[in-house]
This record gives structure tokens, C-alpha cells and sequence, in this order.
């Protein structure tokens, strides 16, 4: 079920099925993937585990019996949910119990043995940078503090203008500290988790020792994170159930890690949210998200559903002898950067950039401008307004959830004005006022009028009258037809929206035809 070493990128490029197994401290996980043509991929299949690999590590330093039983067996079930899912590649890692493990090469030999799942040891670097690298491909943030809270674990990445400056893997993974500091159960006497909280803090790097600037954004993943996450949208009766880039402030954080330390593992257990496999190391894992933020001075932090598996993955597909031979700067290259971000058409890109100089559109609504366009474009413009809305809102990307929002919104605004408003109400509690309704508006008239050009082939040239204040368009239609009476309605609303005059001008190549307006925005009568 492993993959050549030898695979080149050729054998790769195609549409095809990978899946990663994660076999980490706690738990064990399988994830399968859709990979097109063009190395993008998507989750079809998720499966996990609670092999619990890491118990009784920290006692002995090797690998028990009874937990190597269960990884096995766990493994074998992996083996017949890639044969059902017609999955013939996989690509196996192994994190921090394998690594520290004084059996660790014969509980390889016989996993391999067992199931032919030949498995990567990653180093605490490695196993940073591939988290890391998996979290950054959604999100919008160049300067970001990643931390991955696993089982056995805490990896930390600091990465500014999309650079790694710094690199920690520290021993304060979940299930270690609660097997090191927890009764029996996994509840914790007072003493000791006052002792738990003195080794945390001990170990913890300061501000000055990471380098971090006041422009820093701490993101975070890892199973007691999305947890804490599910509770907390839960409290606040948030209405989307939608984790990756979810904002969590400081003190609920607090208050749910001082919740979960007066808490029995049964009683945690029965949070609905939380469950009876992540039960017993959330008090631990909780206390130890609360001192990074409390340590590191922040008061929010960024949730990402994308981690160690994705990275993995990416990775691979940017270069399969690098990443076999663990030439993990390499496979980086192309994987940091957000896929996506504020990026538009060579025909159209100027002309956003002008709104931009003009103050017409700000930074902002240009990424949720060039989010919402792919969808306007694309197929699923022919969805009835809610199937867009849903398809929309549940996608992963780099913008908050509340830009998503608005780009989601303006694009129904586009076929029904009438589902827009619903879905404006339905959400009023995320917009926050009036800008986001104006946002909406505004992006929906850009949208609409580009829509026109890029569905038509069309060509525009823009230019700025400076002393009035005049944008003047031309444009030259393509080898599809161009709607006038579209066209013109589109500008117009350009125009209400963008509060600016228009003039435009349609050239028709080959023919004497020219067609010359100038629209004027509606002004607003104000007392």
C-alpha cells in the first residue's frame, strides 16, 4: 500500500486517490483525498482510531504490548477502507510516540510485516513544518504563530512574510501530560494540576525568545482545539457549523479550561461536543492552549481544520523523490502560500486594481471579490440561490467566516435579490451593521459587470477623468455575444454602488457600430 520512493511527479499528476495514515500519540487517523489533475485535493473519507499508542511511554520509553495490538489492528482496518475506496496509494507517518519509542525499529518491522504499510518517522522539525505547511495553504495570514497540540506533542511554527523563523517541538502533547500529572481516570487532583500548569508555563518559550511582533496571529490545530471550538460555538449558539477559521477569544478559552479542570473524564465524557474518545485529555490540552495565549500576551486565536495530513499530502504532490528522501525545505516551496488569495483574471485584474487606488473597494473586499467571482463564473452559477448558498458557505477558504458571509450573500444577491435578503437577515447577528450590507451591494455590482466581460471575451480599457472624477470604460467585445441591454443595466448599477460616474463606450471590430453612454449614480438625498 505504500508508494514507490521512486514515484515521479509524471506518475502523480493525474486524477487520482491518496490517502494519509497519521499514527500519533493518541490517536490513529486515515484520511483519503481527491487528487486532480492540477495537484488540488479534497477530502472524500475520514476515519480515526484511539489506538493510544503513547500509553505507558513516558513510564518505560518503549512501546507496549497492548497498544502496539491496537495500532496493528486499527492499521488492518485501514487496509480494507482503501480497498473499498479503490485507494492503491498511501502515504504512512508516524509521529512522536514511534520517535522517542527504544522499540521503535521493531514495531516498524512488524507493522510492515502485518499490513505492508511502510511508515515515515517524522522528527519534531518535520512533523512542525508539515502542520504548518497544511494549515497555511487555507489560510490568509503571512504572520502567524502555528501551534500543533497532539497526543504526545506541542509543535510550534513561526512564519513571517510567509518565512519560517522558528521551528519548536515540545513534550506537552495532550495525553503525555494527563498520563504524567492525572489520576487513574484522568481527572486531576488540585496540587497537581497547579504542577501540570508550573511544568507548562516552565517549558512555554516567551515572546522575546520567538521573536513575535504585535502583528502576529496565533492559529492553532489539533483535536482538543476543535473541541474547545465545537463548545464554544455551542455556548454561543453560533449559527454555522464551520470550524476552519473559527476566531476564539482569550477568555473563553479560560473559562472553558477552568470548566473542564473541575470535571470528572465521564463527566467531560458526556459533553456532546466533546465525547467519550477526546474526554480524557481536554482538561490537559485545554489548559495548555490557555498558557500559550496567556504566555504569548494574545487574545484571540485562529482555528484551522487543515494540519500535519494535508501537508503531508501537499507536499508530496510538489515533489515525490523530495519527500521520500525528507527534503521537507524543498517540498515547502509551493505549499506555504494560500491558494487563491486575491488573485483575478489578466483581463480584469487592473480594473479591480483601479477600484482599489480610488478607495472605491478596500483590500478586504478585493479578496472576497476574487472568492466570490470563481463561483459567479463558474458552474455552480446555475444553482438555485440556497444550493449556492450552502455549497458556498461550506467550503474551507482563507477568508473569516464573515467574509465568506458577505461574498457568499453577494453572489445570490446576483440571481435573487429576494433569497439575498433572507439570507442577510437570517445571519444580521455576523454582519455587524450597515458596511457589511454595503459591502454586499458593492461587490455584487463588480461582480455582475465582470461577469459580463470575462463570460464574453470581452476587452476593456479604463481610465480615470481626474477632474471629474469619471471612470471611462471601453470596451471591445469578443467572439461571444455582448448583451447591451445587460450591459448597460450592469454599469448602472456600477455606478449606484460605486457612488462614481461611468462612461462607456462598445467598439465593435469590422463594423461601424459604436455604442456611447454615460451612466450617472443615483445620489442619495440626505437631510
Amino acid at each position: 500500500m505504500a508508494l514507490d520512493p521512486q514515484a515521479t511527479k509524471e506518475n502523480v499528476g493525474l486524477s487520482m486517490k491518496i490517502s494519509v495514515i497519521d499514527l500519533g500519540f493518541n490517536s490513529l487517523k486515515l484520511v483519503s483525498y481527491n487528487v486532480k489533475q492540477d495537484n488540488s485535493f479534497s477530502v472524500f473519507d475520514q476515519k480515526s482510531v484511539a489506538a493510544r499508542l503513547g500509553d505507558g511511554l513516558n513510564q518505560t520509553g518503549f512501546l507496549g504490548s497492548e497498544p502496539i495490538r491496537r495500532a496493528i489492528e486499527g492499521l488492518k482496518f485501514f487496509m480494507e477502507v482503501n480497498e473499498f475506496n479503490g485507494i492503491k496509494q498511501s502515504l504512512p507517518v508516524t509521529t512522536s510516540a514511534v520517535r522517542e519509542a527504544g522499540n521503535k525499529d521493531q514495531f516498524l518491522r512488524q507493522v510492515f510485516a502485518e499490513t505492508g504499510f511502510k511508515f515515515r518517522v517524522l522528527s519534531g522539525r518535520e512533523e512542525a513544518l508539515y502542520s504548518y505547511s497544511g494549515a497555511a495553504r487555507g489560510l490568509g495570514q503571512s504572520n502567524i504563530l502555528f501551534f500543533d497540540i497532539g497526543g504526545g506533542s506541542l509543535e510550534f511554527v513561526y512564519s513571517r512574510d510567509y518565512k519560517v523563523r522558528k521551528i519548536l517541538s515540545l513534550p506537552l502533547g495532550g495525553l503525555r501530560l494527563t498520563q504524567l500529572f492525572g489520576d487513574s481516570d484522568g481527572s486531576f487532583k488540585e496540587r497537581n494540576y497547579y504542577k501540570m500548569e508550573e511544568r507548562i508555563l516552565e517549558l512555554l518559550p516567551t515572546k522575546g525568545e520567538l521573536t513575535l511582533n504585535d502583528a502576529t496571529t496565533l492559529v492553532g490545530v489539533g483535536g482538543n482545539l476543535r473541541a474547545l471550538a465545537r463548545w464554544d460555538q455551542e455556548f454561543k449558539d453560533y449559527p454555522f457549523n464551520k470550524l476552519h477559521n473559527y476566531s476564539i477569544k482569550r477568555e473563553s478559552i479560560e473559562l472553558m479550561a477552568k470548566e473542564l479542570s473541575q470535571l470528572s473524564t465521564a463527566e467531560i465524557a458526556d459533553i456532546d461536543v466533546i465525547g467519550e474518545d477526546r474526554a480524557e485529555t481536554m482538561a490537559a490540552g485545554a489548559l495548555v492552549i490557555e498558557l500559550i495565549m496567556r504566555k504569548l500576551g494574545f487574545q484571540r486565536l485562529t482555528v484551522s481544520t487543515h494540519g500535519l495530513r494535508d501537508g503531508v499530502l501537499a507536499s508530496f504532490l510538489d515533489d515525490p523523490i523530495a519527500y521520500h528522501r525528507g527534503k521537507i525545505a524543498k517540498t515547502l516551496r509551493k505549499t506555504l502560500k494560500p491558494n487563491g488569495k486575491h488573485s483575478f483574471p489578466s483581463a480584469i485584474k487592473g480594473f479591480v486594481e483601479m477600484l482599489e487606488s480610488l478607495d472605491l473597494i478596500d483590500s478586504k473586499e478585493a479578496e472576497i471579490l476574487s472568492y466570490q467571482l470563481k463561483w459567479v463564473i463558474g458552474d455552480a452559477s446555475m444553482l438555485k440561490p440556497e444550493a449556492l448558498f450552502y455549497l458556498m458557505i461550506d467550503e474551507e477558504t482563507f477568508l473569516s467566516h464573515r467574509d465568506q458571509l458577505i461574498a457568499t450573500i453577494s453572489a445570490v444577491e446576483l440571481q435573487k435579490s429576494r433569497s439575498a435578503e433572507w439570507f442577510y437577515s437570517r445571519y444580521k447577528s455576523m454582519l455587524k451593521g450597515r458596511k457589511s450590507r454595503n459591502s454586499i451591494e458593492k461587490i455584487a455590482a463588480v461582480s455582475g459587470f465582470l461577469d459580463i466581460i470575462l463570460r464574453t471575451d470581452s476587452k476593456m480599457k479604463f481610465s480615470i477623468v481626474e477632474k471629474e472624477g469619471k471612470i471611462r470604460l471601453s470596451i471591445t467585445p469578443g467572439k461571444q455575444h455582448l448583451p447591451e441591454t445587460l450591459l448597460g443595466s450592469s454599469v448602472k448599477q456600477l455606478a449606484d454602488k460605486l457612488d462614481r460616474f461611468v462612461e462607456y463606450s462598445v467598439n465593435y471590430p469590422n463594423e461601424n457600430a459604436r455604442l456611447e453612454k454615460e451612466v450617472h449614480p443615483v445620489m442619495e438625498v440626505r437631510a
